[in-house]
Formats: structure tokens, C-alpha cells, sequence
């Protein structure tokens, strides 16, 4: 034991507050017993109710947490300490939706507050939003940042002006540079303009400075799951798990690094557990089906589609994954369903691209080359809007690599390399032995 007691006098209701809120970041346990202690002398009192809450979620009893703090945030409906509270309880008990409802409420009620923040983009993004997990996280870091000389460049994040921000964060770490805050905003920044090296640097340096900064980790991980360095992702990974196990951010992050690594069976168990606690999350199933697929349970994998079809009409990706199981049929209701998507104004472009492909390949299958064919442009010309190619460039690269590769290269480099005489397959490079 620390040497705490939740039996130690009290002089006033503000000192036993102050008393229980203190055990309540030592030992959770104690924190309850002096709330109740509390309430048996002020019965009712609400500040004391949110420590028994906090102090019940923090020790794993989430329906006393819940049964506590509901009543609590309908009775104190302007208090932003409950609702934050209660949609961290909620988060945990596996009632996402529930708890995006609360968080958001907590953050209109202080934006300020960098938690409410924070816990809104974990549970956004385990809820398939990532704009909206990108929108609060964001929002997070300028609430986390409390040096002014950071507020400019943290409002320039939120408001994607990502040249001042990067400009400002520059300068910033040249007369600052061990400051771990703009160190893990200007990867962000970095990231979002294709900077993947500097992210990286970025991150290790923050990391150096402060390794439980794990915010920072996350990014990290992501970052280097995202270029092709899945195991060292799934290191950072497992360093956030062992301290947070129920996050859905870090098991959703897992599970994507498990699939990048081939560890499909685990990448299901991670899924299916996520998806029992967020069964309203379209793009978990979606992620879930092509685990699924990847084993051969084409089966499954077309009902994990179709149940992400169920809950997001217009995820045009599900359709495209339904499409490229190469053996599936559409129905002349799935035709009348992409075509009425497409129909629709508001439509993001990313997913308007995957039903033109989608209706594309059901049209190629039936013979209707034309129509399959304007499909297919129309989709390729919105996704070279978002992925820019050159031949030029492309032309240019090869004719390098072939002036670079000559003969006299490996001339000179004789001896270097492995011995033996097999074929190189690198896997996962698109269309390399795919067909074997």
C-alpha cells in the first residue's frame, strides 16, 4: 500500500473532495470508499457521485460506473467533467456510439479540454470516421497546447494550413528543440504533406525525449505501418497495449498490422472482438471481410461485406471488395443500389470511384463492354485526381535504374549478395507472382 487511507479526517466537504479526487489517480479502490463516506454525510453530493463513477471504471466495475454516472450527466447536463467521464465508462463497456455522443457533449461543453478531445478521435476512428477522427485529434493538439508561441501553428493544423503550420513549427523547434508537444505536431504535419521521413525522424526524436507519450507512439506506428515496417509497428503497438488493452484505437491499429504481416488468423480474433464491442462500425466489417476473404471463408467475407453494406449505404468500397471476389454475382437490386448511390450529390468522391469500378466489373461480367468501359474511366479519372501520375516521371525513373543497373554494376559488386541461385519473390509487391 502507498500509505493512503480513505479514512483520514476531514476538516470540510472540499478537503474530503480534494482527498478522494488524490486517491483517485493512487488507488481507485480507496477513492470509492471515501466517496461513499462522502455521500453518507452529503447524500446526493454530485462531485462525490463522479468520483464513485471514475473510481468504479477505473477498477473494471463498468455497469456500477454507468449506473452511477447516467443518472448523474441527465441531473448535470452543463457539467463537462461527467459527460467526460461517462463516455470514457461508456467507451470501455463497448457502447461506442453512445459514447461519441457523450464525448462530443463533454467537448461543445470545453473545447479546452484536451481529453474530451482525445477520447473523441479514439472512438471516432474505431467507428470507421477517420475525417472525424483527424478533425478531433487536431482539435486535441491545439487543447494540449498550452505555450502560446504553439497556438498559432496549432490553429493552422486545425484549419489544414498546412504551409504555416509547417513553417511555424520549423522555427519553433529551432530555438525549441526538445519540445516533445511540437515535435509530435509537426509529424503530423509532415505526414499530411507526404513527408514520411521527416514524420518518422520527427516521432523517434519525441519518442527519445518522452517514451510515454503515447499519442506520439500511435502516430508512430501507424507511420511505419503505413511505409512497409509492419513488425516495428506491431512493437509500438504491444508497448501501447500492455498499458491501455481495452483501446479500440490501438486494437484497431493491431489488427491492421497483423493483416499487413500475414497473421490473418489473429488479425480475425482482434476483429471479432473489436466488432463485438462496435457492431455499428461499417468500415471494422469491411476491414473484417477482407481478413476473411484472405483465408478463403469467401462466405463469411461476403457477409462481413454485405453487413457493412447494411450499415453505410454509400461505402463504395464494400461493393468494389464485393466485385473483386472475382466468383460473386451482383443482383439487379445491388445494380439499382450503386447506381443510386452514384446518383447522389454528395457523394465523396473516394467512394463514387469504388461503385464506378464496382459497376464496371458487374458490367464487364455480363458483356456490356461499353458501358463497362465509361465506368472505368470515369472511375480512374477520380482516383488520378487523388493519386497524380506522370509517364514522363515514370520514364524517366526506368531510364535510371537502367543506366544505374549496367553490367559494370554487378561486375563490380561480384561476390555480394546471397549465394544461392533461386528466384526473388518480394512479397507484397503488386502483381509479383501473384498468378503462381
Amino acid at each position: 500500500m502507498s500509505g493512503e487511507s480513505a479514512a483520514e479526517p476531514v476538516g470540510s466537504l472540499e478537503t474530503a473532495l480534494g482527498h478522494a479526487r488524490r486517491l483517485l489517480e493512487k488507488a481507485p479502490p480507496l477513492a470509492a470508499e471515501q466517496a461513499r463516506e462522502i455521500l453518507r454525510s452529503v447524500p446526493g453530493e454530485p462531485r462525490a457521485r463522479l468520483v464513485l463513477g471514475a473510481a468504479h471504471r477505473l477498477t473494471g466495475q463498468l455497469e456500477a460506473s454507468l449506473a452511477v454516472l447516467e443518472p448523474l450527466a441527465l441531473e448535470q447536463p452543463r457539467a463537462a467533467a461527467v459527460h467526460l467521464e461517462l463516455g470514457a465508462a461508456l467507451a470501455e463497456a463497448g457502447r461506442g456510439a453512445e459514447a461519441i455522443a457523450s464525448l462530443q457533449h463533454a467537448a461543445r461543453l470545453s473545447p479546452g479540454s484536451a481529453d474530451a478531445w482525445r477520447m473523441l478521435g479514439d472512438q471516432l476512428e474505431a467507428a470507421g470516421d477517420g475525417a472525424g477522427a483527424d478533425q478531433a485529434r487536431a482539435r486535441f493538439i491545439k487543447a494540449a497546447t498550452r505555450d502560446p508561441r504553439l497556438l498559432q501553428a496549432a490553429s493552422a493544423l486545425v484549419a489544414n494550413d498546412l504551409p504555416v503550420a509547417d513553417a511555424r513549427l520549423s522555427a519553433h523547434l529551432q530555438r525549441y528543440p526538445t519540445d516533445v508537444a511540437a515535435l509530435r505536431m509537426h509529424a503530423e504535419v509532415a505526414a499530411r504533406l507526404r513527408r514520411p521521413a521527416d514524420a518518422q525522424r520527427l516521432l523517434e526524436r519525441c519518442l527519445e525525449l518522452a517514451p510515454g507519450f503515447d499519442a506520439a507512439r500511435h502516430n508512430y506506428a501507424m507511420l511505419l505501418n503505413r511505409h512497409g515496417r509492419a513488425q516495428a509497428a506491431l512493437e509500438q503497438v504491444e508497448q501501447l497495449l500492455a498499458r491501455a488493452p481495452r483501446d479500440p484505437g490501438h486494437r484497431n491499429l493491431q489488427a491492421a498490422i497483423l493483416a499487413n504481416l500475414g497473421n490473418y488468423a489473429e488479425t480475425i480474433r482482434v476483429y471479432e472482438g473489436l466488432l463485438a464491442q462496435h457492431p455499428g462500425n461499417a468500415k471494422m466489417w469491411l476491414s473484417y471481410g477482407h481478413a476473411l476473404r484472405t483465408t478463403s471463408r469467401v462466405a463469411d467475407s461476403v457477409a462481413a461485406y454485405r453487413r457493412a453494406i447494411a450499415l453505410a449505404p454509400t461505402l463504395g468500397e464494400a461493393y468494389w471488395s464485393l466485385a473483386n471476389l472475382k466468383t460473386f454475382t451482383f443482383s439487379e437490386e445491388d445494380a439499382r443500389a450503386m447506381r443510386a448511390a452514384l446518383a447522389r450529390a454528395d457523394l465523396a468522391d473516394e467512394e463514387r470511384l469504388h461503385f464506378e469500378f464496382a459497376l464496371g466489373k458487374m458490367q464487364e461480367d455480363r458483356g456490356a463492354y461499353e458501358e463497362s468501359f465509361g465506368h472505368y474511366a470515369r472511375g480512374n479519372a477520380l482516383r488520378r485526381k487523388s493519386y497524380p501520375y506522370s509517364a514522363a516521371e515514370n520514364s524517366q525513373y526506368v531510364a535510371r535504374s537502367k543506366a544505374l543497373f549496367s553490367s559494370d554494376f554487378f561486375a563490380a559488386r561480384a561476390g555480394v549478395g546471397h549465394p544461392a541461385p533461386d528466384p526473388i519473390f518480394i512479397v507484397g509487391l503488386p502483381r509479383a507472382g501473384s498468378t503462381l
